[in-house]
């Protein structure tokens, strides 16, 4: 939708910075604040729940050293090299990673991608996410400037608040869940229709973000579970459905927020875009499969 109306011109240019805007400051929070309390509630520190919550920070700091060495030696932008940092990253571990692990593994399966997701991916996003993405944007690199801009992240604010909520004894539990539940169902379609809206599937910008996208690609959906199942399945011999569910969740899409952070850093937009575009539809053929070869 977002693809077609941006050709119908019956949106503004202007779109894409209002319904970040509203992603970032209203649904991303309310997201958090309807799914941490529940998360904090039924965790359980038995067992080997480091497995779920160790792979996205691994996922993202190899991330970070891996593309900022190749950017360098391909004499990548800043810009450029960011984006596909974030992109590669952070993973979609739960509007695509979700249903997915419903698919493969069975509705049990849910409660683990809930720890990676909430304690890894949205966690990073709200915190890494933004040094990364204020390091590459050309942002003054201080301190002082990176723990203001974390302080005064929405959805950072809204973890504390989680956080603070839940040791309080959840006070109000059914009336609040149920409103930040039902204002965190538009993050969804509308950061899908501002990626659509950004994106031109032209073969000409396809080519021309060729090298970056395709590695960028290659790396998020194949490489990385290739690495993750070497480590947590042979060299640490972890066989059980967490694991499992860990490791079909290191090979789900990039993470659309990813890309609203990247398009509101001026972080290689073009790229961003066609990274989480691209990669949605590859992985409902990718993950699948690693499901059947590797389990």
């Amino acid at each position: 939708m977002g693809f077609l109306f941006k050709k119908s011109k019956r949106f503004p240019t202007t779109t894409p910075i209002a319904i970040n805007q509203f992603i970032l400051l209203i649904s991303l929070p309310a997201m958090i604040l309807s799914k941490v309390p529940t998360l904090l509630r039924n965790l359980s520190l038995d067992g080997n729940w480091w497995v779920a919550v160790s792979m996205p920070w691994i996922l993202f700091f190899v991330s970070w050293i891996v593309i900022r060495y190749i950017g360098h030696k391909k004499n990548w932008s800043s810009a450029k090299t960011g984006a596909l940092i974030l992109t590669c990253g952070l993973g979609n571990t739960s509007f695509v990673g979700f249903p997915l692990l419903e698919a493969t593994l069975g509705s049990e399966s849910i409660p683990y991608g809930v720890l990676v997701d909430q304690l890894g991916s949205f966690l990073i996003l709200a915190t890494m996410g933004l040094v990364v993405a204020g390091l590459y944007s050309g942002e003054s690199v201080k301190l002082e400037n990176m723990i203001r801009r974390l302080l005064t992240f929405p959805p950072f604010i809204s973890l504390i608040i989680s956080v603070v909520w839940f040791f309080v004894g959840l006070p109000a539990e059914d009336h609040f869940h149920t409103v930040f539940e039902k204002i965190s169902l538009t993050l969804v379609p509308l950061a899908l229709f501002s990626v659509g809206f950004q994106t031109d599937f032209k073969f000409s910008v396809i080519r021309r973000r060729i090298e970056p996208l395709g590695f960028g690609l290659f790396f998020k959906l194949i490489l990385m579970p290739v690495v993750f199942y070497i480590l947590y399945f042979k060299l640490l011999s972890q066989n059980d459905l967490l694991t499992k569910t860990t490791l079909l969740e290191s090979a789900m899409a990039t993470q659309i927020t990813a890309a609203v952070v990247a398009d509101e850093s001026n972080l290689g937009t073009e790229l961003a875009n066609l990274m989480v575009s691209l990669s949605i539809p590859i992985s409902l053929l990718t993950v699948p499969l690693i499901h059947l070869l590797l389990f």
